[in-house]
């Protein structure tokens, strides 16, 4: 009733596996939550949103950036602007009187996101924790431009063979990050446009350079929520949780029974209803089906 998170899992999709990757978490859910209790309504958002809802039952799917901002409202009521970057991709909108008013995504390059970093951070054989860490007691931060991925690495091997340290690599490629979201994205003029009450978040969030380098570029001090790669879920959930108080049925989620027994088959076929022949995609779910 508090708003307090009972249950959280953060996971990659398993080489492409969503549906694989959620059995194995409402399975998680179900082994560690007490009989007496039941869920009332249940909720999902992001890329796979209708898949997920097809197989498992779930109760309401909701756009991604609406979740995020009823997310960010939790934590700064009053939230004008939110950032989001992810380890593919990098999205913000603003708010005004709790409507969300203008988005922008990156549509093309997804080399300034996180994993990026995390790429980098592995082939020093060291844990992105670890790399971001250090970014922290950089000196002299290396000046690795906003550019695509390719130049970048080339940049990078150059900077190297110039002997720059760890930290001061560390916290150039954080640098860099932000930029690119808000030079190359947001395409920023004024911090000031951005409005006064910033909440930013995602996985790449998480780490401590990447948010001190976006509040040194703005000037100011903004909101990392404790959960910043969970927030399109919890923003989801929170959601879910207000429409159950005027709903009296619970939710028509897959149960632990009905998971135990839950299959999953996907095949492709061409739809031929007209001269496109668009390729589809066709999930069966026992005796349901889901075309994309």
């Amino acid at each position: 009733k508090s708003g307090e998170l009972l249950f959280s899992s953060y996971r990659t999709t398993g080489g492409g596996e969503p549906v694989k990757a959620v059995t194995a978490m409402i399975s998680d859910l179900y082994s560690k939550m007490p009989g007496s209790v039941l869920i009332k309504k249940s909720g999902v958002t992001g890329y796979g949103e209708k898949l997920i809802k097809s197989a498992f039952g779930i109760d309401i799917g909701e756009v991604e950036t609406v979740a995020h901002a009823k997310a960010a409202d939790f934590f700064l009521p009053g939230a004008d602007f939110v950032i989001d970057i992810g380890g593919q991709d990098m999205k913000s909108f603003k708010i005004n009187n709790g409507v969300i008013e203008s988005i922008m995504l990156n549509e093309a390059c997804s080399s300034g996101c996180g994993s990026f970093i995390e790429t980098f951070a592995k082939s020093l054989n060291m844990e992105i924790e670890d790399f971001s860490q250090k970014g922290l007691r950089a000196v002299a931060p290396v000046d690795l431009g906003t550019r695509c991925t390719v130049f970048m690495n080339s940049k990078i091997k150059q900077v190297q063979k110039e002997g720059v340290s760890i930290e001061d690599l560390s916290a150039g490629l954080s640098i860099s990050v932000v930029k690119n979201a808000l030079y190359k994205v947001i395409r920023v003029k004024n911090p000031d446009d951005l409005g006064k009450n910033i909440v930013v978040q995602g996985g790449t969030f998480y780490n401590d350079s990447v948010l001190r380098a976006f509040e040194m570029l703005l000037g100011r001090e903004v909101v990392r929520p404790a959960i910043s790669g969970l927030m399109g879920a919890f923003g989801s959930a929170l959601i879910a949780h207000e429409k159950a108080r005027h709903d009296e049925e619970y939710s028509k989620i897959l149960s632990e029974k009905e998971l135990e027994t839950f299959v999953h088959d996907s095949s492709t076929a061409r739809c031929g209803l007209c001269t496109n022949n668009c390729l589809m995609t066709i999930n069966k779910f026992g005796d349901r089906k889901s075309v994309v």
